[in-house]
């Protein structure tokens, strides 16, 4: 008699450009996701785009695909009102995952002690004032991030653990002030936790309790 196995939830992972696809594809591998984990990257970095490719997803038969969005351009460009509605319009299977200036904040969060309220305006801002320091020679590049090395300095001494701490904070005081411009924070430690939850059923698709009720700050 033939042993019926449940299917794995199908999901993805959408990233503005080659830092979240390189990040993305370490987690994947580092922390054995048993599942079909597939990073991409869209032709177009705009979050319409982005939005767009997620779509296509679903159609194909993903369950859930996750957006993965640094806000800063959209902030600067004065774009947030419509990023906010464009974002009330997808469906409750795709998620918008911010982080604000942008995904080097997320790996800035693995060397702090405790998070500090500030605000970065720029990934520039970050890399060459706080995450240099961490993380000397730090660069966005294929040839820098495909050694993963950066990846493996940021998850020594408990980083995962700090960062995950880290960003649920400073969410906690955004969700206080609600004003996203106020404070740097990021969402990745979401992701993060809602992938680790995931492990724990054999991201089997018929489980609910990994798969519903994950708050975003621009979810529906």
């Amino acid at each position: 008699m033939r042993r019926y196995r449940p299917l794995k939830k199908s999901i993805g992972i959408v990233g503005e450009g080659l830092t979240e696809r390189m990040y993305f594809d370490y987690i994947r591998s580092s922390r054995r996701y048993a599942f079909s984990l597939k990073p991409d990257l869209p032709s177009h970095t705009d979050y319409a785009h982005i939005f767009s490719k997620a779509k296509s997803m679903i159609a194909k038969g993903y369950d859930l695909v996750f957006c993965v969005l640094d806000i800063d351009v959209i902030l600067h460009e004065h774009l947030l009102q419509d990023f906010q509605k464009a974002c009330k319009e997808l469906p409750k299977s795709i998620l918008p995952i911010t982080s604000n200036p942008c995904i080097e904040f997320w790996f800035l969060l693995h060397f702090l002690d405790s998070p500090k309220s500030r605000v970065y305006e720029s990934c520039e801002s970050v890399i060459n004032k706080a995450l240099r320091k961490y993380i000397p020679g730090y660069e966005k590049t294929e040839t820098y991030l495909s050694s993963f090395q950066a990846f493996i300095r940021m998850e020594q001494n408990n980083g995962l653990q700090q960062a995950l701490s880290n960003a649920d904070s400073l969410l906690s005081i955004l969700n206080t002030k609600s004003d996203v411009s106020c404070c740097s924070f990021t969402e990745i430690s979401l992701l993060i936790t809602f992938l680790e939850t995931c492990k724990k059923c054999d991201f089997s698709r018929n489980c609910k309790s990994c798969s519903d009720g994950l708050p975003t700050v621009f979810g529906c």
